[in-house]
């Protein structure tokens, strides 16, 4: 081509040449190669299998040479699996228990646990806040992928738990003219519908249009909730738009509403009449469970309407000596009015001497309610420099990050509501709202500084990282019925670290240990310092593991395995002070887990993709501490128990398989088992969640195959439960017990342009 342009140019003429692209594949395909297009460290992913994540190093690293338990669910994934919520999504992740309150809440919350641990949720690397009443839901349909990393990981993001965290990843402008729009039908009379459109901006819109590139996100959800009376409705609008100037910078700008006006279910059932037969009261009547549409709510009262809105930013520049700055930021506001009739674990069981002394037919409830406005301001900034040492090549992270959250609750006791009856429930009661009679302000900072270097020497990769946090929470709460001002001021500190070493061999094979620390402030309580009208706060919760791994790539392919073996402690949660009053606490609660899991991906080839999973947890308590066995009403120490809804085992695996060629082209079949193994249903193992099995099932049409003008358009079915299994997914106490969902269908049709 170079000669061609000379001789055109020397002869006076003008010449204007296309560009050019050529892009080759060698014989043996790479890990997230050219089968099912590019992935990246936060991009798409291709199949099944992701190849890079910065979930774990905050750097784009593949996940092969990431020294800690790592799993990412990407879109296709979502979509074969219809996952309507994030909960939903992590079903097939070992280690992970979802759905923790079964079918109460999945609609609501984003609610499981890693390792045995609660977990915070990310997006885009940035803290989302939690609770119950004003939390921010994503809706998967915004999403890319969803990157999970196990084990402690303060280092990186601060004050976070000892089981992990899941960092849900947006989908962002892409400078290729896509579309997709999907209506959905089903089970509960469900409504969904979706679109996802987006491109440069055409180049007649101005001198700068290729420089530019939007997306436009919005869908909508009708449906019945999962028990009697209760609803789900959403709307979502997320724009966003992506300036480009150069190669070296990118400026990606999201906004994002969404509005909840009804949430689902959030209630429980007792553990007598569903994990246990009931006679509900009757002297020698015959025993059965109730159904897995009881409500123990009134819908006179249930409430839970959700607005949020939110601006985000995202920009990257790279310089010319190898550094990389990346900088994020949002600002969030979510307002939530939250209403509830629920069963009273106090008035039926811990009252009474034990659940022997409830008559098993009257459910005795108690109503509350909350107004909270939330405001939440998070940025991450770092610089990335990568150079070498000698024979060491060195990829050093430097960052700082900051969020402040202000919540203001106002909020109700919890008085006594009418009792049901669960022979014969009556809905609609009259039940008095009570007032509210406090309102608190309360502001919650994290400051923190961290620093890692991932240093390379030939196929030995060593990590290092360090980070120190400034963290407080404070605030008034008043009380309207006294006037009484309680203030908060609860400051914590604290350094955590992170060293692993991996070596990669030429076979694909990739083994690693791994130590990582994690630690949480404890916002309320005192410890006895000698004054018996004074105490000191508690020192945070800190947590630390050590992990041991392998992960193999066999070479040329598109399949991924990871198995490892982990060690976690939990120290300083507080248990009541045995000497020095009920006033105060002494630090001395600890949790110790240990637990193997393997995980398998798979893009096998063209027509079939894989993911499974296996996890075994041993959870105990191992420090000092009691609870109230709530069978028998005594006290008993928790040395050794286990914490509920912790299974001690999960399998999972997920398939599907699509005809390309044939009478059946462009077929696709597929489907999937869940096992969930015992967990104890109450702190004081007074009894056990039976193991469950669930199977899914999937069919898909790509009418493409049919007609060529039809391409881009799929009909998808989708069977959860398919086999309809009755089953408690998990208690808490004897009071509160949760279904897990019943078989649900739904019917997909998508069209892609």
């Amino acid at each position: 081509m170079i000669p061609v342009a000379a001789r055109a140019q020397a002869a006076g003429s003008e010449v204007e040449l296309a560009e050019l692209s050529v892009t080759g594949q060698g014989a043996a395909r790479s890990l997230g190669g050219a089968l099912y297009g590019p992935g990246g460290a936060s991009g798409a992913v291709p199949g099944y299998v992701a190849s890079r994540s910065t979930v774990g190093t905050k750097t784009d690293t593949p996940i092969l040479e990431t020294a800690q338990s790592i799993s990412v669910i990407g879109r296709k994934q979502i979509e074969d699996q219809n996952a309507l919520t994030v909960t939903q999504a992590l079903r097939f992740t070992p280690s992970v228990a979802s759905e923790t309150r079964g079918a109460s809440g999945e609609t609501r919350l984003e609610l499981f646990l890693i390792r045995g641990f609660q977990a915070p949720v990310f997006l885009d690397g940035m803290l989302l806040p939690g609770g119950r009443d004003a939390n921010a839901t994503v809706d998967p349909f915004r999403l890319e992928r969803i990157d999970i990393i196990k084990g402690p990981a303060s280092v990186l993001y601060g004050q976070s738990g000892p089981g992990g965290l899941v960092n849900l990843v947006s989908k962002v402008p892409q400078f290729v003219n896509h579309g997709e729009i999907f209506v959905q039908g089903g089970s509960f009379h469900t409504l969904r519908g979706g679109i996802d459109v987006g491109g440069p901006i055409p180049s007649e819109a101005g001198p700068l249009a290729d420089q530019f590139a939007y997306r436009i996100i919005a869908s909508g959800w009708n449906a019945d909730g999962p028990v009697n009376t209760t609803r789900i409705e959403r709307a979502l609008i997320s724009p966003s738009l992506t300036w480009r100037p150069s190669a070296d910078t990118n400026l990606t700008i999201i906004a994002n509403y969404q509005r909840d006006p009804f949430s689902g279910y959030y209630g429980a059932a007792p553990g007598l009449g569903t994990v246990f037969p009931s006679s509900f009261g009757i002297a020698g009547g015959p025993l059965g469970r109730l159904p897995r549409n009881f409500y123990d709510g009134d819908p006179n009262i249930e409430r839970s309407d959700r607005t949020q809105a939110s601006a985000e930013y995202i920009f990257d520049h790279s310089f010319d000596a190898g550094l990389r700055f990346h900088s994020t930021g949002r600002f969030l506001r979510t307002l939530g009015d939250y209403r509830s009739v629920y069963t009273s674990t106090f008035n039926n069981f811990a009252a009474s001497g034990g659940r022997n002394s409830w008559d098993g037919r009257f459910l005795r409830r108690s109503v509350i309610g909350t107004d909270v406005a939330l405001d939440a301001f998070t940025t991450d900034n770092n610089v990335v420099g990568n150079f070498d040492t000698g024979p060491f090549s060195h990829s050093v992270l430097v960052g700082l990050d900051h969020r402040t959250l202000y919540t203001k609750t106002f909020a109700t006791p919890f008085p006594d509501a009418p009792s049901l009856d669960l022979l014969n429930p009556l809905y609609g009661q009259t039940i008095a709202f009570p007032a509210f009679t406090s309102v608190s302000d309360i502001t919650a900072q994290q400051t923190g500084i961290y620093f890692q270097d991932q240093i390379k020497f030939d196929r030995l990769v060593l990590t290092l990282g360090g980070r120190y946090d400034w963290a407080r929470q404070s605030g008034p709460t008043r009380s309207f019925t006294n006037g009484s001002v309680t203030s908060q001021d609860v400051p914590a500190e604290a350094f955590t670290k992170r060293a692993s070493l991996l070596y990669l061999f030429d076979s694909g094979v990739a083994p690693y240990v791994s130590y990582s620390e994690a630690f949480e402030p404890i916002l309320s309580g005192l410890i006895f310092d000698g004054r018996p009208d004074a105490g000191r706060l508690p020192d945070p919760a800190s947590s630390r593991q050590f992990e041991a791994g392998v992960k193999y790539q066999p070479p040329g392919t598109d399949i991924l395995l990871t198995a490892a073996a982990f060690d976690i402690k939990r120290v300083n949660g507080l248990t009541p002070d045995p000497v020095n009053g009920t006033r105060f606490s002494i630090q001395t609660g600890k949790v110790s887990a240990q637990g193997l899991e393997f995980e398998a991906r798979a893009n096998i080839n063209e027509n079939l993709t894989l993911v499974g999973g296996v996890s075994v947890i041993d959870i105990v308590n191992s420090g000092t501490g009691t609870t109230v066995n709530e069978l028998t009403g005594r006290t008993v120490p928790l040395l050794g128990l286990r914490p509920t809804q912790v299974p001690d085992t999960s399998v999972s695996l997920f398939g599907n398989y699509r005809f390309l060629s044939g009478p059946l082209a462009g077929l696709g079949i597929g489907g999937g088992v869940r096992y969930l193994g015992a967990s104890q249903g109450d702190a004081a193992n007074s009894f056990q969640v039976p193991a469950n099995y669930v199977i899914d099932a999937l069919a898909s049409y790509d009418f493409g195959y049919l007609d060529a003008t039809l391409k881009g358009m799929q009909l998808q079915i989708n069977a959860q439960n398919l086999l309809d299994e009755k089953y408690v997914q998990s208690c808490i106490y004897q009071a509160w017990c949760y279904y897990g969902a019943p078989r649900t269908v739904f019917a997909t049709l998508r069209y892609r342009w």
